[in-house]
């Protein structure tokens, strides 16, 4: 890290990181929050003083599902005002454009067991990694139905399937084939069945949908 966060131009050039290099500005006003399940929210990158707003609000647990970037504005001054506030921050590397890792579920798993509630989970943008963790957490936690628990992962929240960030839909959406053939509980079909490389090698994002995601949107 070139800069010191105790140091108040360190601060500011971090900051100025965070609002302009990271999109922080846009996340202002649209924090894209919604309530999971019971205990549970979800939204994009949180600033500083989101995350005070959040400690007066009584969460204590942030999920960082953009995992751990040392050196990055919006990483170290979220673990920073973490420390200073009491907040307990877990980094859980989620990817958006790639098939869901088997051993990354498990985790989930064990964390959602384990943390203090309530919770907040974010991504970037609050859309993708967000989505499929919700997905995860009302299917492996709360015990939702899955057609109930797939609606985190839709437009509602800044999804866009048809790009290249379709492939998490397209995972689902495999276990969906699979369970319509003969019924089969989701975790043990990941668990048993699921190929994380067939799944990433079945999917094709729409050209258009890639535009939106890539070139307009510039998700991670």
């Amino acid at each position: 890290m070139s800069y010191d966060l105790d140091d108040p131009e360190g601060y500011r050039r971090a900051m100025r990181g965070l609002m302009w290099g990271d999109h922080g500005v846009l996340r202002m006003r649209w924090r894209n929050m919604h309530q999971v399940g019971e205990g549970m929210w979800r939204g994009n990158q949180p600033s500083p003083k989101r995350l005070a707003e959040l400690k007066a609000m009584g969460f204590r647990t942030i999920l960082n599902l953009r995992g751990t970037q040392p050196g990055r504005h919006y990483y170290d001054l979220e673990h920073h005002a973490a420390r200073q506030l009491g907040l307990t921050v877990i980094d859980l590397p989620w990817g958006s454009r790639e098939a869901p890792y088997v051993e990354r579920i498990e985790k989930l798993i064990e964390v959602f067991d384990a943390i203090e509630y309530p919770a907040f989970m974010h991504c970037k943008s609050g859309a993708d990694r967000a989505g499929i963790v919700a997905v995860f957490y009302k299917l492996l936690h709360e015990k939702a139905p899955f057609e109930e628990a797939v609606q985190q992962l839709s437009f509602k929240y800044g999804h866009v399937r048809q790009g290249k960030t379709g492939m998490l839909d397209h995972f689902f959406d495999l276990y969906r084939q699979r369970n319509a053939r003969e019924p089969i509980d989701f975790l043990t079909w990941v668990r048993t069945e699921y190929d994380r490389q067939a799944c990433h090698d079945g999917f094709m994002a729409s050209w258009w949908g890639s535009l939106i995601t890539e070139k307009l949107l510039r998700r991670e």
